[in-house]
Order: structure tokens, then sequence, then C-alpha cells
């Protein structure tokens, strides 16, 4: 028995054949080109508006806050520094006892107030960075916030009440807002 060739079927094959010698390349140019964007925006340090005041011994911070699971795991990581009056504040979404924190990938020290109700119940003062694991952990005794600082920008102790509130609630003139935001 012969099989039957029919030109339009072969001329079909030779088709998809360039077809995919053209678009063999893209694909794999579009697969490489994805991977290294994908490390670059995953390497940037995240940019959260400053949305809250922290007030403590006569002093003003402005903090940026972390609250959904990528802001919390990145956090600070990969920033080149914190400008002096400058926070992150880590809302944890409730009450959690041993909160486990690290300088993974952070480029600066800092100092990290683990909150309860406002309140300190855990420092630790200038946590250096940490660029390879396995890296220190750092564990507040009971926190529902955790705040981090340049070190030694506010003398902060166990105990203290500190007042942080959304820059929303303040007047305008108490902010001190200068001609920059961030």
């Amino acid at each position: 028995m012969k099989t039957l060739k029919f030109p339009q079927q072969e001329n079909l094959y030779i088709a998809a054949f360039k077809l995919l010698n053209i678009l063999g390349p893209i694909a794999g140019g579009l697969i490489i080109f994805g991977t290294v964007a994908m490390g670059y925006f995953q390497t940037r340090p995240q940019d959260l508006p400053l949305t809250h005041i922290l007030t403590h011994n006569n002093q003003t911070f402005k903090l940026s806050v972390a609250s959904t699971p990528e802001q919390l795991q990145k956090g600070l990581k990969f920033r080149a520094s914190l400008k002096g009056n400058r926070g992150m504040l880590f809302n944890l979404g409730g009450e959690i006892y041993n909160v486990p924190f690290w300088m993974y990938k952070v480029n600066f020290p800092l100092d990290i107030f683990y909150l309860k109700d406002n309140v300190v119940t855990t420092a630790v003062y200038n946590a250096p960075p940490c660029y390879k694991t396995p890296c220190p952990i750092y564990k507040g005794r009971v926190a529902n916030q955790v705040l981090e600082l340049n070190p030694g920008a506010l003398d902060i102790k166990v105990g203290d009440r500190l007042n942080i509130q959304p820059l929303s609630t303040l007047p305008r003139n108490d902010i001190g807002f200068d001609s920059e935001n961030r």
C-alpha cells in the first residue's frame, strides 16, 4: 500500500518548520529577558509611602508602613541607606510571640523595636547587616508591630510608650512637612 502525499500537506510542514525556526529564538530571548527582569525587580528596594509619624523625646520621624506579606518580607532590603528621620513600621496583623526578624540583604545596621500596643517589649540595638545565610535571627518577646530605625536615632528603651499616629490624623502644621515629602 502506498501513502499518498499531498503537495499542500508537505508545504504545511515546511511552513510550520520555518515558523518554529523563527519563533524558537524569540521565545528563548523572552524567557531570558523575563528571568533577568524578574531578578531585577525582586532585588529593588520597595518604595512605600510615608504614612505615619513617630514622636518621641521631642523628635519626629516619618514612617513607611509594611502590612502585606510581600511588604513585610521585603522590609528595608536592598536599600542603600535610611535617612536620619525616617523609619519603617511593620504591622504584623495581630499579637505574635517570639517574633523573628533578621537582617538578610539589609545594607546597613538598624535598631529593631518590638511593640505591643505602642509599648516597647524588646529592643535590639545596632543589628548588623547580613549578606549570606545563615543570618542571626532576632526575636521579640511579643509584638503586634515592629519598628526599624537607624542605630541610636532615638533613645528608646524596653517599656517606653511610643506615640505613632497616621499622618492624616495630625494637623498639617504639626506634621513638619518640608519641601520633600519622602
